[in-house]
This record gives structure tokens, C-alpha cells and sequence, in this order.
């Protein structure tokens, strides 16, 4: 078994109802060449499922429902948070995914925010939803550039965020901030060297670490 899951009561930190969520409790370590962004390959690939749950009482939603969030009963009525923050058409995992980002946007956690709408995003990748997986990726972006502070000092996001601007399109932009970009790892190196070829070639498709030229992924 890849991972081995459990049911479990949860306590909400906003409202206090209790509900039954399923999490995973063991796994095996990853098999097979994850994408440039990180995503795993199968049988983990669709895990991330298993990583948001929401409130059936007031709707909030985090990794864990008791674990205590910067907002309150008022906000999780709000327009923007009810609304998906202005992403139209999901549901399901991904609204979970987008309304854990907008809590965790609240509460300035802007690196797990970022990572939250990108795994909103890959779950829409699997509807083929692309209007909407665009929309998260184009959401992540704006708040790595609205807080460039929090993300200042963190290469991992920045050669991150060269996968998620071109994923949403932004071909220009990883062709100006990413050519001839030097990190001082060389795996780094090469993933921004990669990332802007694809660029070039206005190629917003997935690609796997293995593709990469001098690359070995396992």
C-alpha cells in the first residue's frame, strides 16, 4: 500500500462542531519522477486529496480542522471567502484548497497560501479544468508578488514560481526573470534554464524533473 488511511473525529477551531475526516496516517516514500513542480508521481499523485478538509458547520477549511486560524465566523460568510475568492466554477477539493489558501492569505502564511492554490490546481489538472486550474496559478503569483518579503531569502519558491508563471501562461515573464538565472545549486540552475526553453516555445504543458537536460530524477 502506497499510504494507509484513517477516519477520525475533528474538533472545528472556529465553531467548535466535531466531524469525521479521513487523513492519512503512513506512507510509503514516494516512487517514480515527479513533476517540476513537484507534484508526485502515481500511486501518490493523488494523495493531495487527503490534505485540506472543511467544517460542514461554518465551512472552514485547513490541513487539520483543529488547528486554530486568523479569522472567524464572519469571515467564512464573506463574499470572497463563499465566492472561492473570485475563482468561478469549482468545487469539491479544489474550492477546499482555495478557501485554505484565503485563510492562510488572513493569517500572512503566504508560502503555504502559494502552495495551497497550486495543489487546488493540480487537482483541477485532473478535471481538465484549465480555466480554472490557470486561475489558482494566476492567484499563487499574485500573492508571491504582493509579499515578496516572505519569499526573499527562499530559492525553492523562486524556481517554483518559474513552473506556476508559466503554467499560467506568462511565457514574457519567465523569459525575463528567469534567462541566464544562476542559483547556487546546480539543479536550480538547470530547472530555470529548462523552464525558459519551455517559455520560449510557449509551452504551458506539465513536464516530469526527468526531462530536464542533465537531470537524473528518480
Amino acid at each position: 500500500m502506497p499510504f494507509i488511511t484513517e477516519t477520525r473525529d475533528f474538533v472545528c477551531s472556529v465553531c467548535g462542531a466535531s466531524s469525521e475526516h479521513t487523513i492519512i496516517t503512513e506512507t510509503d516514500p514516494p516512487q517514480g519522477v515527479p513533476d517540476i513542480d513537484l507534484r508526485p508521481a502515481e500511486p501518490h499523485r493523488g494523495y493531495v486529496s487527503y490534505w485540506v478538509m472543511e467544517c460542514p458547520e461554518c465551512g472552514y477549511c485547513n490541513a487539520m480542522l483543529d488547528m486554530p486560524a486568523d479569522i472567524d465566523r464572519e469571515y467564512l460568510s464573506s463574499k470572497e471567502y463563499l465566492s472561492n475568492g473570485g475563482i468561478k466554477d469549482i468545487s469539491g477539493k479544489a474550492a477546499e484548497m482555495v478557501k485554505k489558501a484565503l485563510i492562510c492569505v488572513k493569517g500572512h502564511s503566504y508560502k503555504e497560501a502559494v502552495q495551497s492554490y497550486l495543489y487546488a490546481a493540480w487537482l483541477l489538472d485532473d478535471e481538465n479544468a484549465e480555466k480554472q486550474a490557470k486561475a489558482c496559478r494566476t492567484a499563487a503569483v499574485k500573492i508571491f508578488d504582493g509579499h515578496p518579503a516572505a519569499f526573499k531569502n527562499d530559492p525553492n519558491f523562486h524556481i517554483l514560481m518559474a513552473d506556476i508563471l508559466r503554467r499560467s501562461g506568462e511565457f514574457s515573464r519567465v523569459v525575463r526573470d528567469y534567462e541566464g538565472k544562476a542559483y547556487r545549486s546546480q539543479l536550480m540552475t538547470a530547472i530555470a534554464f529548462f523552464e525558459v526553453n519551455l517559455a520560449a516555445k510557449g509551452d504551458s504543458a506539465a513536464h516530469r524533473a526527468d526531462e530536464i537536460p542533465g537531470v537524473s530524477a528518480k
